[in-house]
């Protein structure tokens, strides 16, 4: 429980300074908060909740593996299942930023993302992960190192994609280098990583840690899809740990920069 309401606080402070165009921003957040009563509706019954999906989505589960409509659409029911706090919803033009601690106890809670996108008056998930808080009893096992093989390099479109990935190699390279002050450059003042334990880092936490640690190599990663939706973008990837993972980037532009706002974490079973 204290674990749990440590990620509560923090994902409150994320959005507790976003500025607010009042009515409008105010409105859009009451919609938002509409349809994920009714997605939570629907998760309980195993009923419609495909509907509440984007075409084109592509989620990850608490298990780090890609999540489709197909796999929604064929969801059981969850009875048992419900919000464990208050939602805490961003809204950035016509995107969404909704996070959550669900579940269907206090020993089965899971850290969900999801990105909501509106079209005319209707909104639909573009992207989600959840990740597990805390251990599971009987939980597959962590998948495991991959295969020593080399990792091509991402090539991004150009544009906005080149731009996020920019930002991307800066944030990794920032970590690599031990360069605290180029990883603070490239994320925003409230921004979160979330870890495979469900736990949140801030900013300042996670500054201190790149200051304290050793140069080291830049991770490797496969899997880049990258996605952009007005003023945020989702980058999606595979790390090569030694256990596998499987990761949301979730980018806010800022003064023409895409800063890292929220990164989500699960082991890949």
């Amino acid at each position: 429980m204290e674990s749990k309401l440590k990620v509560l606080a923090a994902l409150g402070a994320i959005f507790a300074l976003a500025p607010v165009p009042a009515a409008l921003a105010q409105s859009r957040i009451e919609s938002v908060l509409r349809v994920e009563d009714q997605r939570m509706d629907s998760v309980r019954r195993g009923q419609g909740l495909v509907r509440f999906y984007d075409a084109a989505y592509r989620g990850i589960t608490a298990f780090g593996q890609y999540e489709t409509t197909e796999q929604i659409r064929a969801l059981a029911a969850r009875p048992g299942y419900a919000r464990m706090n208050e939602l805490v919803v961003e809204v950035v033009d016509d995107t969404a930023i909704v996070t959550a601690i669900e579940g269907s106890s206090d020993a089965d809670l899971e850290l969900a993302l999801r990105i909501w996108t509106r079209h005319g008056n209707a909104w639909t998930i573009a992207a989600a992960q959840a990740t597990w808080i805390g251990d599971r009893p009987n939980a597959p096992r962590p998948s495991g190192p991959l295969p020593n093989a080399p990792v091509e390099p991402f090539t991004p479109a150009a544009g906005q994609e080149a731009a996020i990935w920019q930002s991307q190699l800066a944030l990794m390279g920032a970590f690599s280098n031990a360069d605290p002050e180029s990883y603070k450059a490239f994320s925003t003042e409230k921004s979160l990583r979330m870890t495979t334990a469900g736990q949140s880092i801030t900013r300042d936490a996670w500054l201190n840690t790149i200051a304290r640690r050793q140069k080291g190599p830049v991770a490797v990663v496969d899997e880049v899809k990258i996605a952009v939706y007005d003023a945020v973008a989702v980058v999606t990837l595979r790390g090569h740990e030694a256990n596998p993972t499987r990761q949301s980037w979730v980018y806010k532009k800022d003064g023409g920069i895409w800063k890292l706002h929220l990164r989500y974490t699960s082991l890949i079973r």
